[in-house]
C-alpha cells in the first residue's frame, strides 16, 4: 500500500513539474504573438479583456503593465532585422522616423526584463528627448560603451530586449499595426 502511494505521489509530482516547466518555457520563449513588423512583435491581446491566460501571465512576468490598445500599443524586439538574437554586448543601430502616436518611447531591458543598470542613468528615449535629423529621421545606438548621439547603454552580459511603446496611437495604427513603419534594428560593427 505504501509503495503504491509513493508511486502515485511520484507520478503526481512529475506531472506537476512537467506542466509547470512547460508553461514556464512557453512564457519565456514564445514571445508576443499576433503582428510582426520587421524585428518588432506585438501581441494584439496585451491589455485586452480578451487576453488568454498565457498573454496575461507573460505580461505579469515581464513587468509590463499593459494598457488597452486604444491607450498604448507595445512592440517588442529581441532579434535584429536579420533574425539574430539581440545581445547586450553588441552594438545596434535603430534607424527610423517619428511615429504616429501622441507620445512614444523606446526602452532597453535585460534578459530578466528589468532595466539595465548603467552609470549614465539612461534607460530609454522618447519623442521628447531623442535628437532628430532635419528630415525627421533619427538614429539610436544601443551599446555597452558610450556612443555619440542618441545612445542607450546595454550592459555586457546576456540578451537584450527593446520595447517600443506607442501611447494613444493614431487610428491608422490601431486599424493596421502591421503597416506601421517602425525603426530598423541592424548590428553596427563586430559583436564581442
Amino acid at each position: 500500500m505504501i509503495r503504491k502511494l509513493a508511486i502515485a505521489l511520484a507520478v503526481l509530482l512529475a506531472a506537476c513539474g512537467l506542466a509547470a516547466g512547460s508553461a514556464w518555457w512557453v512564457l519565456l520563449h514564445s514571445g508576443p504573438q499576433g503582428v510582426a513588423v520587421g524585428a518588432w512583435r506585438m501581441n494584439t491581446l496585451a491589455g485586452s479583456a480578451n487576453a488568454d491566460l498565457y498573454t496575461r501571465a507573460r505580461v505579469a512576468l515581464t513587468g509590463l503593465f499593459a494598457l488597452n490598445a486604444n491607450e498604448t500599443i507595445y512592440f517588442e524586439a529581441s532579434r535584429d532585422d536579420a533574425g539574430h538574437p539581440l545581445r547586450a554586448a553588441c552594438r545596434y543601430t535603430l534607424t527610423g522616423r517619428g511615429l504616429t502616436a501622441r507620445w512614444w518611447s523606446i526602452t532597453a531591458y535585460a534578459d530578466d526584463f528589468f532595466l539595465i543598470p548603467n552609470a549614465a542613468q539612461r534607460f530609454s528615449y522618447n519623442m521628447g528627448n531623442l535628437a532628430f535629423a532635419p528630415d525627421g529621421s533619427f538614429i539610436l545606438t544601443t551599446a555597452p560603451d558610450a556612443q555619440p548621439g542618441n545612445w542607450l547603454p546595454t550592459g555586457r552580459q546576456g540578451g537584450l530586449h527593446l520595447l517600443l511603446r506607442l501611447y494613444n496611437p493614431a487610428p491608422a495604427v490601431l486599424a493596421q499595426p502591421q503597416a506601421t513603419p517602425l525603426p530598423s534594428i541592424t548590428p553596427a560593427g563586430d559583436c564581442r
